[in-house]
């Protein structure tokens, strides 16, 4: 009977495991994204009052980070949670909707199948709260200004026209985001005044931070549902927000005053005839002045600063250093760099820079020598060179007859700072460039007139400025063999770079522009006939 029981127990469980469901093992993937067959209100509803939104599904499916990828236009300011059943997903608004406004909810790929994660495709519930849907549209494209690359997932916007207007603090009415092809649309609006503006919205609050985030606007008022052109914004950085102090850091040896944002120039001016060493270092944010005696326990400074946008800011600041402990001060060590920089290849003539971190104070230019081929030495004094204002970058005009190396000697103690340190003894060394490694291109700007003055940029894949040239017809010589691009900036104020946009001025940035082909050069070859041409302004 025992034997019987446990019989029959065997063939109950393995029944029990051939009935489980298991999932194919092999077979064609599920490609299929899950469709929606209904929805509750209905597409297109008119005089919807409801609170609740729901959606069905022909497979089950998941909801996946739904606060942060659905778009409600307009901009409803009304939470909302969500239930997830089996085929279907139900949205529970707070308040009621705004009386007599059509609203767009865009799921974009916030709800997939369960099996493959397959999101469903242009999903898309209009309604409105009143007798008619709006049905005003603005559609168009953004890219980076510097790049001329499409900008994805960035966040554009309608706004109310008003004199008031501040996108760090007011998010837009209506809005959308940018495919991968940096082409937006913003559709069922109503038809009235609006303020178009594009924002990188790094931070998905839809309110803009000049710091690091960039941004482009329509300069002109647009009326959405009767212009029926395409609105193609350019992106760009515009730091507008008020330069400060942000801190500062008082050490034995120096003073540095840190500002909010970078700085372009600063003049000092001394009070009380009393004068420091200083310079801006190269991030532009720190301006150090060093300790050097004799000087009085407190310096006060007039600083007048230059930003990127071309804005005038004054300070005055005290400078007071740190109180010395010990006999002797620990000083930060010399640091040098060089353009063009270490071991790149140079000409037999070419513009040399030395770029120390510190202020000098005496230089012999006797015991500084160029050498050609370890054959021919020549002291620094036999060539010209100057110095900078802050006296820290020194720029040679070198010449050699060298055929393989050219080498700069700097001697311990023949460069000395204002701290009175040296650096060590240092060689530096280049390679005589060799002409038929590399490649030349040649052509002109088309569609300039005379009076129009430009920035024309050779860069590579990844848009690093190769070499600057400003006329027309131009040469770039001794180019490595790689792939680059050719670029114009319009520079309408002439001050050989390119200048930013500033809504509040409602200034557009210089414009851009890129010959449209690629520019594929090998070595010992000449390229000619490479024409940029300027587009008409229309």
């Amino acid at each position: 009977m025992l034997r019987t029981i446990v019989f029959a127990i065997l063939v109950l469980l393995m029944f029990e495991r051939c009935a489980q469901m298991v999932p194919p093992t092999g077979g064609k993937r599920d490609s299929i994204p899950p469709n929606l067959v209904e929805s509750n209100p209905i597409n297109k509803t008119l005089n919807f009052k409801g609170r609740k939104v729901e959606l069905f599904f022909d497979e089950y499916v998941v909801v996946d980070n739904i606060n942060q990828k659905l778009v409600i236009t307009p901009e409803a300011d009304n939470p909302y949670s969500y239930k997830q059943n089996g085929m279907s997903v139900l949205l529970t608004f707070k308040n009621q909707f705004k009386d007599s406004t059509t609203y767009t909810l865009n799921f974009g790929d916030a709800i997939k199948d369960f099996a493959e994660k397959n999101p469903a495709k242009n999903l898309k519930i209009v309604f409105s709260t009143g007798s008619t849907l709006d049905s005003g549209r603005v559609y168009g494209t953004l890219k980076d200004i510097r790049t001329g690359k499409p900008l994805f997932d960035a966040l554009v916007g309608l706004y109310n026209v008003s004199d008031t207007l501040d996108i760090a603090k007011q998010k837009p009415y209506y809005f959308s985001r940018t495919d991968s092809s940096g082409v937006f649309s913003i559709e069922n609006i109503q038809t009235r005044d609006y303020k178009l503006i594009a924002i990188d919205d790094k931070s998905r609050n839809m309110l803009y931070n000049a710091k690091d985030e960039r941004m482009g606007f329509w300069g002109k008022t647009i009326k959405a549902g009767t212009d029926s052109v395409a609105y193609n914004l350019n992106m760009y950085l515009s730091d507008n927000t008020q330069l400060k102090v942000q801190r500062t850091l008082p050490k034995v040896n120096n003073y540095t005053v840190v500002f909010s944002k970078a700085i372009e120039h600063a003049e000092v001016t001394f009070v009380n005839k009393d004068s420091l060493p200083y310079l801006l270092e190269p991030n532009g944010t720190n301006l150090k002045f060093f300790n050097v005696e004799p000087h009085p326990d407190t310096t006060i400074v007039k600083l007048k600063t230059l930003d990127s946008l071309g804005k005038t800011t004054e300070f005055e600041q005290k400078i007071a250093f740190q109180a010395q402990r010990g006999k002797t001060r620990q000083l930060d060590p010399v640091s040098l760099t060089t353009l063009p920089e270490a071991n790149k290849p140079v000409t037999n003539t070419f513009i040399y820079k030395l770029i120390l971190n510190k202020p000098v104070r005496s230089l012999d230019d006797q015991k500084i020598a160029i050498i050609s081929d370890s054959l021919t030495h020549e002291p620094l004094s036999a060539f010209k060179y100057s110095w900078n204002k802050n006296h820290n970058i020194l720029t040679i005009d070198a010449k050699s007859f060298a055929k393989d190396t050219v080498k700069f000697d700097i001697p311990k103690g023949s460069i000395v700072t204002v701290e009175g340190d040296t650096l060590p003894k240092t060689m530096l060394r280049h390679p005589v460039l060799n002409e038929e490694d590399y490649g030349v291109i040649r052509g002109r700007v088309t569609n300039a007139d005379t009076s129009m003055h430009f920035i024309l940029d050779l860069v590579d894949e990844q848009y690093k400025v190769i070499e600057t040239l400003h006329e027309s017809p131009y040469v770039f010589k001794n180019i490595p063999q790689g792939k680059y691009f050719l670029r114009i900036t319009i520079d309408k104020n002439r001050n050989k770079r390119w200048d930013t946009g500033q809504m509040d001025k409602n200034l557009q940035p210089e414009p851009i522009y890129y010959n449209p082909d690629k520019i594929l050069l090998k070595a010992n070859f000449e390229l000619n006939d490479i024409n940029i041409t300027i587009p008409e302004e229309k």
